[in-house]
């Protein structure tokens, strides 16, 4: 808008009105500062105030504070308050009490909050507002003064007064209207002498206006007055300089006509001499149009009449067989297509304007190409036509489709890990239940149920850990030693619920061929390895829709434990087979995401081992799965944690978590081991209960609405340095040591958390702590 107005206003306005717009800003900003230097300095005041006056009661009631004289303590605040002019007078005790009070409390808000304060050591000051009798607010500054007594180190009481903020206010309403009056008194002033400075620049300058227009009329004699030395003078001067080069060039352009119509006699050879050129210009197109890495025809009336040597390449035509009558250009592309490049070329040929149209082609070899096509009208031999250029795509198709791809697996990374957080806790809350009902002596049957519930909800774990990590790089991996039979038996357990119903409606049946000559292990991570036959297996009961047979082996070979899954169903096509462990490829339709089998492939890649798979029309499909088997020397112990053998005697636990179910199966297992626990909904709520408990230990969330866990550590640590805190969250595996240690975390317990390895780092803490504790 400024813009719009400065291009629309003379130069003489335009500078006037930057003049007052300057000075208004200087008004504002002047004021602004001055106001906040008089602000700060009338509050300084009225606290300093507010401290010698508080003080000065303080010492008059000391006696009565010493004697808990309560009504000699009233008197005093009711003397003070009316005496000094003060908003209220508030006197407490040693303990915090409210012994007196007088002043404007309409509603009680502020007796009842200075009730509710406690007793502090440093002097201190709070704005507020209070009701006064009338119904109207008061704002008021309330100082805060301790009343100590000689030979004892801790105050004897707390007088608080209330100074109304009103005579500040107004000496500052005051203050900024005599600024803003001068302020613009001092602008009119300016303006008045910009106008004056911007007559005497323009003046100048509507001299040299009037002198290009008489430039523009001709009138080379024009010349501007020069007076004075100053640069509009120079200004003048120059253009005077200019107007005396341009009549000079006036007259030799009067010489080079009279030149020019004797050049006319020789028109004829400059003619002949444009014409070879034309001929090397054409020469130039001809080489030009050849060397285009992209196809160029010329159509007229529906046949070709030039093609270059790109469209040569390109289809596998020849130029004689391209230019014969009885080709058509339409017979390169696919039906649809041919009708489009129809449609197109005649629309062209006519004259119509039409943009560029995709279509699909096929060379002389059968290949498919991916084409645009572009066309225009031209006069070819005398009479119209259209010349086409025709672009091949089908390279760029391609990177483009990878591109989405990438662009897909990207967005899944994103969202995954968005959403790891909340399968975490429904993990953790069945994986917890589960192992609480186990420690119960269930029976048998119910126990065997429970273990297949808790053996899913760790490898629902693992999943979600190797989602967080999905875009990043693992850097490295901790293998244990593993039975692959013993890996493959889980997946049909989990499995057994689909391929049972499945068997009893389509008549499946699943037929186990496990054998291992003596004991043969690989070294790997179990949930990955299970999910990868339980995805198989899950894969070769949809390609059955008419019943069958599935086969899993296992069998050892020149230091290899093969797996083998075959299933009797459709079996499919080898372009399927070869595009099978591609992200995204899926044969599924909708119902499919693409990346079942492209995890497999990544996880036995993990693992060191190899994929293959063989497959038949109507006759099946085998996986082959091979994988290194572990030295037989380097035993590797199951993953444990740590805990201490010790005694640990009952402790108070904190845990602070938002998701109740978490919390309260964190309770139960703790409170189960003797100590005794409270629970926090948030990050605030633990704050305030640990500023008011002790505790022995701390159990927090690190993902809360609130007050994050790092919050809730870093807190803790400056106010409590001795208090253990532990994190429980569903991103360990994605903290690094650093952070850990930076934030002096105890632990951290990963989410979905097992109950032996939450009680024994619980012990660990606590008997760490009571070894340190001299006592």
């Amino acid at each position: 808008m400024i813009r719009e107005l400065y291009r629309r206003s003379t130069l003489e306005r335009s500078f006037i009105f930057s003049i007052g717009l300057i000075m208004s800003v200087m008004l504002v900003v002047i004021v602004l500062l001055v106001q906040q230097m008089v602000a700060a300095t009338l509050r300084q005041g009225l606290e300093e105030r507010g401290k010698s006056v508080a003080r000065s009661i303080g010492a008059v009631a000391t006696p009565s504070l010493l004697a808990y004289n309560h009504v000699a303590l009233q008197m005093a605040a009711e003397n003070a308050a009316e005496g000094l002019d003060l908003a209220y007078v508030a006197i407490h005790t040693k303990e915090g009490d409210l012994a007196g009070f007088a002043g404007l409390d309409s509603e009680g808000t502020v007796r009842a909050d200075l009730q509710s304060g406690g007793i502090a050591g440093t002097v201190a000051s709070r704005d507020l507002e209070i009701r006064a009798h009338d119904g109207s607010f008061v704002p008021v500054m309330e100082v805060a003064v301790p009343v100590w007594v000689d030979g004892v180190t801790e105050s004897w009481g707390m007088v608080r007064v209330g100074m109304s903020r009103k005579p500040v206010a107004r000496h500052l309403w005051r203050l900024t209207a005599g600024l803003v009056l001068s302020g613009l008194l001092f602008s009119v002033l300016a303006i008045f002498f910009g106008r004056w400075v911007a007559r005497a620049i323009t003046a100048p300058l509507r001299r040299l206006v009037e002198g290009t227009e008489a430039l523009a009329e001709g009138k080379y004699d024009y010349r501007v007055p020069v007076s004075g030395s100053n640069e509009l003078a120079q200004m003048a001067a120059a253009f005077n300089s200019m107007m005396d080069r341009t009549q000079s060039k006036a007259e030799e352009s009067r010489e080079f006509q009279e030149a020019l119509e004797s050049l006319n006699a020789t028109l004829e050879d400059q003619v002949r001499e444009r014409t070879r050129a034309l001929e090397e210009s054409e020469e130039q197109y001809k080489t030009l149009v050849d060397s285009s890495p992209d196809s160029i025809l010329i159509i007229q009336g529906g046949k070709v009449r030039f093609v270059n040597q790109a469209f040569i390449g390109a289809f596998g035509v020849s130029a004689r067989r391209a230019l014969q009558p009885d080709f058509k250009l339409e017979s390169l592309f696919e039906p649809e297509s041919a009708r489009v490049a129809s449609e197109r070329l005649r629309a062209w040929e006519e004259g119509h304007s039409t943009g560029p149209c995709e279509l699909v082609g096929r060379n002389s070899n059968g290949a498919v190409l991916h084409l645009e096509l572009r066309g225009s009208r031209i006069e070819y031999l005398g009479a119209p036509a259209a010349e086409c250029v025709v672009i091949d795509n089908t390279v760029a198709k391609s990177l483009r489709e990878q591109l989405v791809d990438t662009e897909r697996l990207r967005a899944l990374g994103e969202l995954s890990g968005g959403v790891a957080h909340d399968f975490n806790n429904l993990l953790g809350a069945i994986l917890g239940r589960a192992q609480l009902l186990r420690r119960e002596n269930l029976d048998e049957s119910v126990d065997l149920s429970l273990s297949v519930i808790e053996k899913a909800a760790v490898d629902g774990r693992e999943t979600v850990r190797r989602i967080q990590e999905f875009s990043r790089t693992r850097q490295e991996r901790n293998f244990n030693r593993l039975e692959l039979p013993e890996i493959i038996r889980d997946a049909v357990e989990i499995t057994r619920t689909r391929w049972k119903t499945e068997s009893e409606r389509r008549n499946i049946n699943v037929r186990l061929d496990l054998s291992l000559p003596g004991t043969a292990a690989i070294l790997g991570k179990d949930s990955e390895l299970r999910e990868v036959f339980t995805n198989l297996i899950l894969n070769a009961l949809d390609a059955m829709p008419d019943g069958g047979v599935l086969r899993i082996r296992c069998v050892q070979d020149d230091g290899l434990v093969i797996a083998e899954v075959t299933d009797s169903g459709v079996g499919m096509a080898e372009e399927t087979r070869r595009h099978l462990f591609d992200p995204f490829f899926t044969t599924k339709g909708q119902g499919g995401t693409g990346l079942g089998l492209s995890m497999v492939y990544g996880i036995v890649t993990r693992h060191g081992g190899r994929i293959d798979v063989t497959s038949d029309i109507g006759k099946g499909t085998t996986f082959f799965i091979e994988f290194p088997v572990a030295a037989m020397l380097a035993d590797l112990p199951a993953e444990s944690v740590q805990s201490d053998d010790g005694e640990v005697p009952p402790s108070r636990i904190l845990v602070i978590d938002d998701e109740q179910d978490i919390a309260e199966i964190l309770r139960d297992v703790l409170t189960a081991e003797g100590h005794s626990v409270e629970m926090a909904g948030g990050g605030q709520e633990g704050l305030e209960k640990v500023a008011g408990t002790p505790f022995d230990l701390v159990f927090t969330d690190l993902g809360m609405p609130d007050v994050s866990g790092w919050e809730v550590a870093s807190t803790i640590r400056e106010n409590h340095p001795d208090l253990p805190v532990v994190l429980v969250t569903g991103w360990g595996a994605t903290l690094t040591e650093e952070e850990i240690a930076e934030n002096c975390i105890a632990a951290v317990v990963n989410k979905p958390f097992d109950i032996d390895s939450l009680v024994n780092v619980t012990t660990s803490i606590l008997g760490r702590a009571s070894s340190d504790d001299p006592l």
